[in-house]
């Protein structure tokens, strides 16, 4: 989280990839770019006709003095044309001395999930089968949007996302486009920034909290095809907190 023959080719780079293109990007967060929070990893393989991605998180530094979290997720799926048909996601998620494991699959086009411990409430509006049906998982979500960024070359697109219990919006816009020097990447890059509209799946109380909008940067791809993030600011009430690319390898 596909190439279009001739120009064409180029042009759809990422939609009907000749061979595997794989991306492998690690990064760390921090607050005030002080305070250590954490590591995390992004692996991206997409093949003629489909595509792999695992992540992970970690805390470290400080941050696991509070909050020993780790979450290892992947998902798989298959490429037709331009889209990104997701099949399977799982995620682990281990904080605070609790475990969850949350299993999505996509037989016949309708989400099935299998979450243990299970959610004791699902919202004050829980996610329809419609929404659910209508969404990517978070890992393909993060690669579509990625793609929608890449193949317009600008700060442009939106995706919906249903993670097990929440059901949400990312759209990014337009900032500025620049250059990125750091972790590993070294060239032209897109400036947005990134919203998070939460739909369904809430409680009524965290649907009034304000969610602020964060700073991203992308990877411009030399052609029409994925963008890489790079970088995440976010401001917090202890000063911006940021998830900075330390490791950045594509083929």
């Amino acid at each position: 989280m596909r190439i279009f023959v001739a120009a064409l080719a180029a042009a759809l780079f990422w939609a009907t990839p000749a061979k595997t293109q794989t991306y492998r990007l690690g990064y760390s967060a921090a607050v005030l770019d002080v305070i250590e929070l954490g590591t995390a990893n992004f692996d991206v393989a997409v093949m003629p006709n489909r595509y792999a991605v695992r992540a992970g998180l970690r805390t470290s530094g400080l941050a696991r003095l509070f909050d020993q979290t780790e979450i290892t997720a992947s998902s798989i799926g298959a490429v037709s044309g331009s889209a990104l048909n997701w099949t399977r996601y799982d995620i682990s998620h281990a904080f605070a001395g609790k475990f969850r494991r949350i299993q999505l699959t996509r037989p016949n086009g309708q989400v099935s999930a299998q979450i243990s411990p299970s959610y004791s409430d699902l919202g004050a509006r829980a996610a329809s089968a419609a929404q659910q049906a209508a969404s990517y998982d978070p890992l393909t979500g993060l690669v579509a949007l990625g793609r929608e960024i890449g193949m317009a070359r600008a700060c442009a697109g939106a995706v919906l996302v249903f993670d097990g219990r929440q059901h949400y919006r990312l759209r990014v816009n337009p900032r500025s486009q620049g250059r990125f020097n750091g972790g590993g990447y070294d060239g032209p890059a897109l400036n947005c920034t990134l919203r998070y509209e939460p739909i369904a799946g809430y409680s009524a109380s965290a649907r009034g909290d304000p969610i602020p909008t964060a700073d991203a940067w992308f990877a411009l791809p030399a052609q029409p095809g994925f963008a890489p993030p790079l970088r995440l600011t976010v401001q917090t009430p202890l000063g911006a907190a940021r998830l900075d690319l330390r490791s950045y390898e594509a083929r």
